[in-house]
């Protein structure tokens, strides 16, 4: 019901009088006759969320799956597609990245039966689930690195090991000591510290112990991974002299994605390789979606400026480059993570630069993540002093008012100093004027409208500093649409000359001007496809 009127306010002042039949080519419901959930069964709107922080069922401060499956309405109301949870495995840290069983649940969030309940309810909604992997290191309190220290076989070849009287000089991918004493001049590699051993991908009985732990999730219901640290798997220090670790690493990923989608092959696989475009634009070869650091980058800092010559262009030059590796890929913008401030911080908590980041992340191509509380504008700064460090970006979400007296500390004995002056989920979706309202609006209007959830991106020929705009084309068969997204990132107001059906305007109601830091997103004739050509 929320959806149904959602829409029905998104239909706002037609400029120009145009019939069906012109603006779609043919029947306005032949949308819905293409079965898109068949042709692109990976495309969608992503949420990351931290179960840990999210929502908690049992009052004992720690979010919960129950937590979750109880707030799955919230997804939908918000217009979400997939949410991809950050790792549940049994763990001695908050965050979780150091796995102690890869079959397990972290108790702490529940059972396994209440794992395979969120994952049913989420199936009943159409909402997938993806898992964070963790394929580069275990947990020192692992059984198998047990094992390893005492040279039990297979185990033993389980992770890196060498023998020397003095602690090895090799440094990793960026400069970090990676060897770690185990006793006995006997040392192993881990890239994130001791208490997270590097795994030996090297040893192909590792390989396909890693993929016998994909099938297990996936045939729970799993729509598929976040593959964690995916570019360190093979990282420099463990291959030989002379031999690439991006080529070696790529190698391994290859046979890992070849041996999930034989048996699995609608899964969805998604890799961190934080580093520049030129380097993770080569993992677009053995994955589905590679996220986009660097357009993280490239629209906070327009966003800030307030001009981008070459915001527009530089997102197509990307998207060419993505889509020239292989067929499909799905490019995955966001603007911040769980390893970054909070996207409120970095814009200052300006209400027009994060309505403006959110337009402008959401009528990019490919899959736009969205970091819980990000669509609420909640703050939070991973440079804090003890104890915060990370943890204050991990903060719990604010759902509502009573947040700040029922679960003001979570488990971290932790209070939010960052966020007094964040309206709530309850408050703000009250507000049809509040940054909640924005992302809710444009991200059902990407569902329901296929040149934004699938289309290619051309740019508009009238480009300056602060007005960007580009053209989102889609066809299929005898189906096409076209829209125009504008933005204006100055602090003067602009008009446009343009005309088309307005489906979304930052300020409700369009009339050929845009208000300063606004987006409006156009249908436009669909003729006009023909004379932009490929």
């Amino acid at each position: 019901m929320f959806r149904r009127l959602l829409l029905a306010s998104l239909t706002v002042l037609m400029l120009v009088t145009l019939s069906a039949c012109f603006l779609f080519g043919s029947d306005p419901e032949e949308p819905d006759v293409i079965d898109f959930a068949s042709l692109y069964p990976n495309h969608g709107n992503w949420y990351q969320l931290f179960v840990r922080s999210f929502a908690d069922s049992s009052g004992d401060g720690v979010g919960d799956f129950r937590g979750i499956a109880e707030n799955l309405d919230y997804f939908v109301d918000l217009g979400i597609d997939g949410i991809w949870l950050m790792p549940i495995h049994p763990t001695s840290s908050k965050h979780g990245y150091d796995v102690e069983d890869f079959f397990a649940i972290n108790p702490e969030y529940g059972t396994m039966a209440d794992f395979e309940h969120l994952l049913a309810e989420a199936a009943k909604l159409d909402i997938k689930i993806i898992i964070d992997y963790v394929l580069n290191h275990t947990s020192e309190k692992h059984p198998w690195f047990t094992a390893f220290k005492n040279g039990e076989a297979p185990y033993d070849q389980f992770y890196h090991r060498q023998s020397s009287s003095s602690r090895p000089t090799t440094l990793g991918s960026w400069g970090q000591s990676i060897w770690h004493g185990l006793g006995g001049n006997q040392w192993y590699i881990g890239y994130f510290g001791g208490y997270m051993p590097d795994l030996n991908w090297n040893n192909p009985v590792v390989r396909d112990k890693m993929v016998e732990i994909a099938h297990f999730w996936l045939e729970k219901g799993v729509a598929g991974f976040r593959l964690d640290a995916a570019m360190h798997i093979q990282g420099i220090g463990k291959v030989p002299a002379g031999i690439s670790p991006i080529d070696q690493t790529k190698f391994e990923l290859e046979y890992f994605e070849f041996h999930v989608k034989d048996v699995y092959p609608d899964a969805y696989i998604i890799g961190e390789v934080w580093t520049a475009f030129s380097t993770y634009v080569e993992f677009f070869d053995v994955m589905d979606s590679v996220f986009h650091f660097d357009y993280a980058n490239l629209a906070i800092n327009a966003i800030n400026a307030g001009s981008a010559h070459n915001y527009v262009n530089q997102v197509i030059n990307w998207e060419n480059a993505t889509q020239a590796r292989k067929d499909p890929v799905i490019s995955a913008p966001f603007l911040r993570n769980h390893d970054q401030d909070r996207l409120a911080t970095d814009l200052s908590g300006d209400p027009g630069k994060l309505r403006l980041a959110a337009e402008m992340l959401l009528t990019v191509p490919g899959n736009p993540f969205l970091y819980y509380g990000e669509e609420l504008g909640v703050k939070g700064n991973r440079s804090g002093t003890a104890p915060i460090w990370d943890e204050s970006v991990r903060l719990p979400m604010l759902f509502d008012s009573a947040y700040r007296t029922t679960w003001p500390i979570n488990d971290w004995n932790y209070h939010d100093p960052f966020n007094g002056d964040v309206a709530s989920v309850e408050a703000q979706q009250a507000n049809p004027d509040s940054l909640w309202h924005v992302y809710a609006r444009l991200l059902n209007l990407r569902q329901d409208t296929p040149a934004l959830r699938y289309g290619r991106m051309v740019a508009y020929p009238g480009n300056t500093g602060a007005f960007q705009a580009f053209y989102r084309i889609y066809e299929h068969d005898d189906f096409r649409e076209i829209v125009l997204v504008i933005h204006n990132l100055s602090n003067s107001e602009v008009t446009v000359f343009e005309q088309g059906e307005a489906l979304y305007y930052t300020e409700h109601t369009y009339a050929g001007k845009l208000a300063p830091r606004s987006t409006v997103i156009l249908r436009v004739p669909d003729a006009l496809i023909d004379q932009l050509g490929e």
